[in-house]
């Protein structure tokens, strides 16, 4: 049995302009590798629309914290209307893409207790009775997970106002 505990509930980044969705991609891997984060792709589909491109990503970067804790990262990205247009910078055409995007982030604890003495229903009430409101053992988990969605929602924004001084 697993419980989830939302730590980071809906933390949400927009942008519109023109980026390199590739580079997007990298700069999440970059990320999740000095961080020490598995990736997990949860979904990723493209549709094509008469105003161009709908691309869909979802994906859950984890950590295991101890055998019964790990720390997830869910990350959606939403992009709309994806088009590639073409840019002259210093005498050279540059192809880039156009889009909106929606980027939404959310953060959880999840806790197994699998083969524990917690399993039987009396014991693990009790157990999450302690945790919840006497001893609160589990926060000491919390603030990683807190720290890593808003290092993660900032780097993202950074990038796209780098992509805005590079083409804007």
């Amino acid at each position: 049995m697993v419980e989830k505990k939302q730590i980071v509930f809906d933390l949400r980044a927009t942008y519109n302009g023109p980026l390199s969705i590739e580079n997007f991609y990298e700069e999440v891997e970059k990320w999740m590798e000095e961080k020490g984060l598995q990736k997990e792709l949860k979904r990723k589909s493209e549709d094509v629309t008469t105003k161009g491109k709908k691309l869909e990503w979802i994906i859950e970067a984890w950590k295991k914290l101890t055998d019964s804790h790990k720390h997830v990262v869910r990350l959606r990205v939403l992009f709309n209307n994806v088009k590639e247009i073409k840019l002259k910078r210093k005498g050279h055409t540059i192809k880039i893409n156009q889009a909106d995007v929606l980027i939404v982030i959310d953060g959880f604890l999840e806790t197994s207790l699998t083969a524990r003495w917690t399993q039987k229903p009396l014991f693990a009430f009790l157990s999450r009775l302690y945790d919840k409101y006497i001893w609160m053992v589990l926060e000491k988990y919390d603030a990683p997970i807190d720290e890593d969605c808003y290092d993660l929602h900032k780097r993202l924004k950074a990038f796209f106002e780098l992509y805005k001084m590079k083409v804007g």
